[in-house]
């Protein structure tokens, strides 16, 4: 006896192909369905999220934007822990501390490639700075798909002291949505001898006042500010028996935003505080980081740190640095380079 399908197949050929056909039509139609169902959902929620989240920054002011520049610029510094405040004398010292920029007399290029959060988010970074014996002056550029940032500095000696300014002007854009602002940042070091070490203190106060992002959009406009950051670094160095060695640290006091009318508990939600800590040593001219960033007490969670790890190599006024560290959605690569003439 022949089954249905033999009979579909000999007897009525064309039947049998209709009925594959509306098999995978279905199937395909389905998953088109299912694909534009999910990107709707996924685009509703972002908008929905995106216009709450407006809404309430328009009227309060979320703070802490720019934050990606909270992490700091440069693969030796990030290998440090970025215990750099006092110990930044090249190119990245414009965003550090410009007071750094007239320790070493010389005209130096350098550019660094970032790769955070497991390639999730990637940054560029040029920067350029000369220095004499009295003046300096530093140029830097940060920029990603949604930010580009424009540093320029100036810096001046006097001894072992010196001290400087940053300018930057701040430029987001994220589909119809951009945002312009201008921060100010001051620095000082203070270099000194102890014995055959050297000693080194230095202090920055980034976006001095709260800088403030003007956003704009569609029929809408509102007013951020990025934190008004405070660090003070020390740092130690000396040659040891393989070669020189320092280690370093920062303290970091941050106000996430400025205090709202009539708030009385702006300290337990403004203020961020953290330690950064940081050691390099050299073997003639390799050397080897380490460090532990963003060192904090988070309450019942206990103490939070991230570890940091990078080496370098210096040849000929030419200066190779890698670094790496940690996330929690994913590991960040840096890798920095610098000419010196």
């Amino acid at each position: 006896m022949m089954t249905d399908r033999y009979c579909i197949e000999n007897c009525c050929p064309g039947a049998f192909y209709l009925k594959r056909f509306l098999k995978y039509w279905r199937r395909v139609t389905f998953c088109v369905f299912q694909s534009v169902l999910l990107k709707l959902v996924t685009i509703a929620m972002f908008s929905c999220c995106t216009l709450a989240i407006l809404g309430w920054a328009q009227e309060l002011g979320a703070g802490d934007a720019a934050h990606f520049l909270r992490e700091g610029i440069g693969a030796r510094a990030r290998a440090l822990g970025g215990a750099y405040v006092a110990l930044a004398t090249d190119t990245t010292a414009t965003y550090w501390n410009p007071a750094g920029l007239v320790q070493t007399p010389s005209m130096r290029l350098g550019g660094t490639y970032e790769s955070r959060y497991g390639g999730l988010v990637e940054f560029q970074c040029l920067s350029g700075a000369i220095s004499w014996h009295s003046f300096s002056a530093g140029l830097l550029w940060v920029a990603s798909d949604m930010y580009s940032v424009f540093f320029g500095a100036v810096g001046t000696g006097f001894g072992d002291f010196s001290l400087g300014l940053t300018g930057k002007l701040y430029n987001f854009a994220s589909g119809l949505q951009t945002a312009h602002g201008m921060g100010l940042d001051f620095g000082i070091l203070w270099r000194t001898p102890i014995g055959e070490a050297e000693l080194a203190i230095g202090l920055i106060s980034a976006d001095i006042g709260w800088s403030t992002i003007h956003w704009q959009g569609a029929g809408w406009n509102m007013v951020d500010h990025v934190a008004w950051v405070n660090r003070l670094g020390v740092a130690l160095s000396s040659e040891g028996l393989f070669g020189p060695w320092l280690w370093a640290a920062d303290l970091e006091v941050a106000f996430r935003r400025p205090p709202r009318p009539g708030e009385t508990d702006y300290f337990s939600k403004a203020l961020q505080i953290s330690l950064d800590l940081g050691a390099e040593f050299w073997f003639q001219f390799v050397t080897l980081r380490g460090g532990l960033a963003d060192i904090s007490v988070n309450g019942a969670n206990g103490v939070s740190l991230r570890p940091t790890l990078g080496v370098g190599v210096r040849w000929a006024g030419v200066v190779l640095d890698a670094a790496w560290t940690t996330f929690t959605i994913g590991h960040t690569y840096l890798l920095s380079m610098e000419f010196t003439f």
